[in-house]
């Protein structure tokens, strides 16, 4: 179940490009908004994700990326 609930946000992330600038300003508050409830070691590894971003390169293709590590193909 937790690879599902990552990999969903992440490709809410990669689909909406304002809902990934608010997760990186404000996970919390993003998910929260977005209807996402996640444990405790969820938003752990959302986190860890989050700041292993690195501005300026192609932030969509690594998210894509991450996607395809929890199972996801995104088309």
């Amino acid at each position: 179940m937790r690879n599902e609930m990552i990999g969903a946000v992440v490709r809410r992330a990669i689909e909406h490009p304002e809902f990934r600038q608010r997760l990186m300003e404000n996970p919390q508050e993003a998910l929260a908004t977005h209807g996402f409830a996640l444990e405790a070691s969820d938003l752990a590894e959302i986190d860890r994700i989050r700041t292993k971003m690195r501005e300026g390169d192609d932030v969509e293709q690594q998210l894509v990326t991450i996607a395809e590590h929890y199972g996801l193909s995104h088309e």
